[in-house]
């Protein structure tokens, strides 16, 4: 009896042991922790040694070297070779933002296959899809992706006129990458006065910060922030979350007709109002005076953040939705 006692005890064990083991294969496995070591973020400024000629824009008659801080000179042309990418670039390991530092300052977006920080090795031939990615956005004469304007007298002014624009590279290599330029006697309407733009770019996050600041005062009266993202889709889609209001555009955008997402993420405090404009889908805030802060983001078919469709890309944008650090 006491060997019929045992091994019916051992069978027992036995079909215990093949249960809790069935059952814990058909749970789901928490997905391991992200390897934060692979989160960077690079500011990169490169130019020529030489001064800016604007008789031969394109002139290439060296190397290119890191600034650290540079004063934009004056007569500094569109689509000139004398800076690389034709102003800084903010790079993390998700995508790259490159701001143009002439006169149009807008934004632009590279979009990335590869998570290594490539921006400062990449070339001239940044149209082309490569192994690294890619230019993916034709802004012609539009606002881009999230570029500042101002909005007076029911018309939107780019910061293109100033008396002074110095660019500084505030945080080169770090978790959050930044570029703060400086405007002094930007010119708007018959108005001038001085503002501080802060740009910013969180390793891990496909969305950047830019922070306006108004230099000893307010902005003149009747004038208002605004922004927005190229309109080279008409239907936007514009929703709450939080105390935010995002908005944004999916489908068949980018440089090569590839299908892309481009969005704001706006704080409601700041009043956002959508007002017409022809080249951009454009925002005016219409509470904030001396400063004020926005983000705007992208996401690439083809990249590493790995968007395929609008409703992923609502998702990635409702995760922006957060009070800024």
């Amino acid at each position: 009896m006491k060997k019929n006692h045992t091994r019916n005890f051992l069978l027992i064990l036995f079909l215990i042991g093949l249960f809790v083991g069935c059952q814990s294969n058909t749970e789901p496995t928490a997905s391991p922790p992200a390897d934060k070591s692979e989160e960077k973020a690079q500011a990169i400024l490169l130019t020529q040694t030489g001064e800016f000629d604007p008789n031969d824009k394109t002139k290439i008659s060296g190397d290119y070297v890191a600034r650290q801080r540079l004063i934009v000179p004056q007569n500094l042309e569109p689509q000139n070779k004398w800076v690389m990418f034709e102003g800084p670039v903010l790079e993390n390991d998700l995508i790259a933002y490159r701001f143009y530092m002439d006169s149009r300052h807008r934004n632009d977006i590279y979009g990335k296959r590869v998570k290594d920080l490539v921006m400062d090795t990449v070339g001239w031939q940044y149209h082309d899809i490569m192994d690294w990615g890619s230019d993916i956005l034709k802004v012609n004469q539009s606002l881009g992706i999230g570029s500042p304007a101002i909005w007076y007298q029911d018309s939107l002014y780019a910061l293109s006129e100033y008396d002074k624009k110095i660019v500084e590279v505030t945080s080169p290599n770090a978790e959050t990458a930044s570029v703060r330029t400086t405007l002094t006697g930007l010119k708007v309407g018959d108005q001038k006065f001085d503002l501080i733009q802060n740009w910013s770019l969180r390793a891990g996050e496909p969305w950047s910060t830019i922070r306006l600041e108004v230099v000893d005062g307010q902005l003149p009266e009747g004038m208002y922030f605004a922004t927005g993202i190229v309109k080279h889709l008409e239907d936007l889609t514009a929703e709450r979350e939080n105390n935010f209001l995002y908005a944004f555009t999916w489908g068949e955008q980018s440089y090569h007709n590839e299908n892309m997402g481009m969005g704001l993420v706006m704080n409601l405090d700041d009043q956002p109002e959508k007002v017409p404009n022809i080249w951009s889908h454009t925002y005016v805030f219409k509470n904030p005076r001396s400063e004020m802060s926005y983000q705007f983001l992208a996401a690439w078919e083809r990249d590493v953040i790995g968007v395929k469709d609008a409703g992923a890309f609502e998702n990635l944008i409702q995760q922006a939705c957060k009070p800024l650090q």
